[in-house]
């Protein structure tokens, strides 16, 4: 699974804003994030790029990224049983979607599933429609500007100011009438332990978009599968 982390450059690394990259980046979301997708070997991407650069631009560098390391990342999709993963944050997510482009324009090979973890500006990202099989946006602002042109699964995370969060998931494009639901988890926004990535709780989050993975695909067979997998992920949880 590909890990495209947001900007990380000279001056988050002064003013502390930012994680260093890698596997520090995402905390526990790694491990939580690798659980839930089943897909445990990580390749970290860090994205070189400015600033001020715009999605455009993130977009093209994400493009190019994929033609120069072909190999090393068709390696990693092999290496998870031929699935196409990634988990993207904030300035990242037009890099992958550059990266999902790439394999879909010139090798015909479509990204499995992209998780995007709240991003700035996600309305200008550039994006190949078919390239994706199936988007997560994450999204802690308001839903009319948190969200990208084409998603399918939107996840949405509201501090209830009474000690708990909701997790609302809607699910947007495979249905021709929208499925939602709610989850709700202990714990606030305003805490900063709950603050990593800006989004709320990992395990918060995680089992979240297991959730929503499960209405996503809707059948009654993958419905037999959630209740076993649902008491491994609490055991996972507490442990």
């Amino acid at each position: 699974m590909l890990w495209v982390n947001g900007y990380t450059g000279t001056l988050s690394q002064i003013t502390q804003l930012t994680p260093k990259p890698g596997g520090r980046y995402w905390g526990k979301h790694g491990q939580m994030g690798s659980y839930v997708m089943q897909d445990w070997s990580a390749m970290y991407i860090d994205p070189d790029m400015s600033l001020l650069s715009n999605a455009k631009a993130r977009f093209k560098a994400g493009y190019h990224f994929a033609l120069e390391n072909e190999r090393i990342i068709r390696n990693n999709i092999l290496i998870n049983g031929n699935l196409f993963q990634m988990v993207a944050h904030g300035t990242g997510i037009a890099f992958a979607e550059g990266i999902s482009a790439y394999f879909y324009d010139e090798k015909g090979i479509v990204t499995d599933t992209a998780i995007y973890i709240p991003g700035s500006v996600l309305g200008r990202i550039p994006q190949s429609r078919r390239a994706v099989n199936c988007r997560i946006l994450a999204s802690t602002g308001k839903p009319a500007k948190s969200k990208i042109r084409y998603e399918d699964i939107l996840i949405h995370e509201t501090d209830l100011s009474n000690g708990f969060c909701k997790y609302s998931i809607v699910i947007t494009e495979k249905q021709a009438e929208e499925k939602t639901g709610q989850l709700y988890f202990r714990g606030s926004l305003a805490r900063p332990s709950l603050s990593q990535l800006r989004f709320g709780s990992p395990m918060a989050l995680w089992a979240t978009v297991y959730h929503a993975m499960i209405m996503y695909k809707s059948t009654d067979k993958e419905d037999a599968i959630y209740n076993v997998k649902s008491v491994m992920l609490e055991k996972f949880i507490m442990n």
